[in-house]
């Protein structure tokens, strides 16, 4: 011990400058922190910039324009250098986003001409990225208004146009597009360049933002004061440059010839990249090249992600059944032909519908697919397979391939009394049904059990019912029985012999099942006989359901298709409970809505305003989604040189000559 003390000696003491010197990290050694890779924010410039957001949002809500364009000048100065450090500052990017919506076309261009170059990096930050989008969709909005100007030169250098910005962005971007897509925060970055490009407006994509981030950077825009006001979506196209459309068929060829069949397989069950791989395949859909869309070419997305359809792959069993994948096959079934829809009906579903259509992720591909299907014996026959094997999709609680068997058989015209015995059959009713299991129709449907499970849970003692009614009433029930009321006559007499029960009353007042009862009443497609014997049946009840929350929604409905003597009938008898339902919440609602004043003092000025009181023209039958890029077919493209280089080659040959 003695001798290890002994053993022991001290450091020579180091220099202060030579420890400094040592801790200094050489010059070319830079930090980088992926949360500010442009740096910190100084406080001053960050407090500025939370006192000057409350002063924008207030005097654009004051209507002062030029007050704001003075104020947004003097915050551009005042951000000078420090703009790529802002946009990537959890408060500072909001007041960016909210000041990108009053920037006129010259303040817009000096902001993206100063982020040249930093781009990529800007697209995969968490703020950043969001900056991005909000600046693209000010791009999108100034140029819809034509008031775009050419590049000009100044003392401090050349101001791009808009189109040469966006076109040197795109430059910049080519080569990182595809790892984009499964970046979280790129991804929908990709997803705005596509809809700027195509004229799409940005912020009618449905998918353009995830419902958890929605809720968040909603949250985070009302703390920050950020106005929304100025970004309401269109479905209309947007003008833009024609040299967009060039760049639009670069980024689709790029996509599609760095991707692999073998990548997509893998892009496809990914969360981050499926909906930009959907948003991609409606883009090729849309585009066209030379006699028809880029969909129907051999070695199209659409092609690959589906793949050979002679026979059945692991992959696509697989994604038929993953919650992520079946939004990108969905895109692909609306994208193809119906040559290759049938071709794809025939070899994964036909003959599972029912196995396929109960399954929890499966189900609205078969949906998908069904609702595309040609009217022809493909449709009879997907309509004849749901019949025999229905029961399945009512024991699962999934109808969704019934619900859409009715809607198409809407909207075709067609094949109305094979998918009402579909429905019959899949809620194990017979043909020849007697009087009373006809009565049990409409209460089984809306609590998705078949006869027997519904007769069954009828005849148990009472503590064993779930409610008073013996019945529980679902959602996807009453959606069902409201298609149905849609369905041409004779063919829902069913519904209404049903619904004229002694359970009406009930029904009427359910949030569930007052829909149902309302679509019945103003359904164009049933007989008069129909509709007068439902009427009939809810006259008793008239002042009683106008004192209820739901039941009054029924009143109106009620009052809508009522005929004229009806109507007539229904003042005289309000007219005699007037005070209690003066008195009542909802009642004294339906009392204004039948004038009675008039009434009183001239009965027949009265009755011609009450024949002009009718049921509205209902809406057109649901439609296959509408591709958003569809009316890209029609536009010409002109072909310009691939690469930046080449465009300015062609420049200083054209000043040359």
């Amino acid at each position: 011990m003695g001798r290890g003390a002994t053993d022991r000696r001290r450091a020579p003491k180091r220099s202060r400058h030579a420890e400094e010197a040592e801790d200094a990290s050489p010059e070319w050694i830079a930090s980088s922190d992926a949360n500010t890779p442009f740096g910190l924010v100084p406080a001053d410039l960050q407090s500025y910039m939370k006192e000057v957001n409350a002063q924008l949002t207030e005097r654009m809500h004051s209507g002062d324009a030029d007050d704001v364009q003075l104020l947004v000048q003097a915050v551009l100065s005042e951000m000078n250098g420090n703009e790529l450090a802002l946009a990537t500052d959890p408060t500072c990017s909001l007041v960016l986003e909210n000041m990108s919506s009053m920037l006129q076309e010259k303040p817009l261009r000096v902001l993206l001409d100063r982020m040249t170059g930093n781009f990529v990096t800007l697209s995969y930050h968490r703020y950043g990225s969001h900056v991005l989008q909000a600046l693209f969709y000010a791009v999108q909005r100034t140029m819809n208004t034509g008031s775009t100007s050419d590049s000009a030169s100044t003392e401090q250098g050349v101001l791009r146009s808009l189109p040469d910005i966006m076109s040197d962005i795109y430059e910049e971007m080519e080569p990182s597009l595809v790892p984009m897509l499964t970046d979280v925060f790129a991804t929908h970055m990709l997803r705005s360049i596509v809809a700027l490009f195509a004229g799409v407006s940005i912020p009618s994509l449905d998918d353009m933002r995830s419902k958890r981030s929605a809720k968040y950077r909603s949250k985070e825009r009302q703390k920050a004061m950020v106005d929304d006001s100025f970004t309401t979506p269109s479905n209309e196209p947007m003008h833009v440059p024609p040299a967009f459309y060039t760049l639009l068929h670069r980024l689709y060829t790029h996509m599609r010839e760095n991707l692999a069949e073998e990548d997509m397989h893998r892009l496809v069950p990914e969360a981050t990249a499926a909906p930009t791989l959907s948003l991609l395949l409606r883009l090729e859909a849309g585009l066209a090249d030379g006699k028809g869309s880029k969909v129907y070419e051999k070695d199209s997305m659409a092609s690959c992600i589906l793949g050979p359809l002679n026979q059945r792959t692991d992959f696509m069993e697989s994604a038929l059944r993953d919650a992520v994948a079946t939004h990108v096959l969905q895109s692909a079934l609306q994208s193809i032909s119906q040559e290759r829809l049938v071709h794809f009906w025939r070899t994964y579903i036909h003959g599972r519908v029912a196995k396929l259509g109960a399954h929890p992720c499966a189900n609205y591909v078969v949906a998908t697919a069904l609702q595309l299907l040609p009217a022809d014996a493909t449709l009879a026959e997907a309509i004849h397979e749901l019949g025999k094997a229905g029961d399945q999709l009512v024991k699962n609680q999934v109808t969704g391939v019934l619900q859409t068997a009715v809607d198409r058989s809407v909207q075709v015209g067609a094949y109305a009394a094979d998918v009402m015995q579909a429905v019959r059959a899949a809620f194990r009713f017979s043909e020849d049904a007697s009087k009373d299991d006809v009565a049990k129709f409409v209460p089984a449907v809306l609590s998705l059990h078949t006869l027997k499970a519904f007769t069954h849970v009828q005849d148990a003692p009472q503590k064993r019912k779930r409610d008073d009614h013996g019945e529980r009433m679902t959602t996807q029930g009453s959606i069902l029985l409201q298609r149905i009321a849609q369905l041409p006559a004779p063919h829902q007499t069913w519904l209404y012999e049903s619904l004229c029960t002694d359970a009406l009353g009930s029904w009427c007042r359910s949030s569930t099942a007052a829909h149902v009862v309302i679509a019945a009443l103003t359904s164009k497609a049933a007989s008069f006989a129909q509709r007068r014997m439902l009427i009939r049946a809810v006259m008793p009840m008239l002042i009683d359901l106008c004192d209820d929350a739901w039941g009054s929604r029924v009143a109106d409905a009620l009052w809508l298709s009522a005929d004229g003597f009806t109507k007539e009938k229904m003042a005289q008898l309000v007219i005699g409970h007037e005070k209690r339902l003066l008195a009542s919440t909802y009642g004294r609602f339906f009392v204004r809505r039948l004038r009675l004043g008039v009434y009183r003092k001239n009965v027949d000025e009265w009755k011609a305003w009450a024949m002009h009181e009718q049921v509205p023209d209902p809406a057109a039958p649901a439609a296959p989604p509408t591709n958003p890029f569809a009316f890209l077919r029609t536009i010409q493209i002109h072909r310009t040189p691939r690469d930046h280089a080449d465009r300015e080659l062609q420049r200083i040959l054209a000043q040359v000559e």
